[in-house]
């Protein structure tokens, strides 16, 4: 069974000076979670459905107010936007119009400081890790000219993420990316001969 240590034991969130062993915590520390009671929330869903909400990769220089501000002059939309910070990370952005969200979708994904921004969609789901997803466009290095067709694009697409469209003429796809799990640079693929061979992602 492992050891439960509390914040000053592990030193963290304790200033340097404080920073002493202490007894460990007791059991009875720990409040039993608030049950929250069932409402009727169709409404707040209904009213955030044209919602964005953002993570910023590097909060030590990406603030979440510094960020949405300089998104929605970078964006330059006709229709107005309205936005909050929702934390040390996290911030939303909120559109009058499906028109415009999208239209901010199809630039993503989007860079501050030269770290990424996550950007997703607004769902009713409760997770900590949520917002985890931006679509990125894929350029395919070493895939031979005659292997550009739809169905190779999307099976390459669908292994990276959720594939979401091709450009075959450019050999590119556009994928839906985990973005809180390492980028992949490079993937192996084979033929229907048996040859594999690695092709490069940018």
């Amino acid at each position: 069974m492992s050891n439960r240590y509390s914040r000053s034991e592990k030193g963290k969130w304790v200033p340097e000076a404080s920073r002493t062993p202490t007894r460990k915590p007791s059991s009875q520390s720990r409040r039993a979670p608030v049950l929250l009671p069932s409402s009727d929330n169709s409404e707040l869903i209904e009213d955030n459905k044209l919602t964005l909400l953002g993570r910023v990769t590097k909060p030590s220089i990406q603030k979440p107010q510094w960020v949405l501000d300089w998104l929605i002059q970078f964006w330059n939309l006709e229709t107005a936007v309205t936005g909050r910070t929702l934390g040390p990370d996290l911030f939303q952005v909120k559109f009058e119009t499906e028109d415009a969200l999208l239209s901010v979708m199809r630039r993503a994904p989007f860079h501050y400081k030269r770290w990424m921004i996550i950007l997703q969609r607004w769902e009713p789901i409760v997770s900590n890790s949520f917002p985890r997803r931006t679509p990125f466009w894929i350029n395919i290095h070493g895939l031979s000219l005659h292997f550009w067709t739809f169905k190779v694009l999307e099976t390459i697409g669908e292994e990276l993420g959720i594939h979401i469209d091709e450009d075959i003429p450019q050999g590119r796809v556009r994928v839906d990316i985990d973005c809180l799990k390492n980028l992949e640079m490079q993937l192996p693929v084979q033929l229907q001969s048996g040859e594999v061979f690695n092709v490069d992602l940018e």
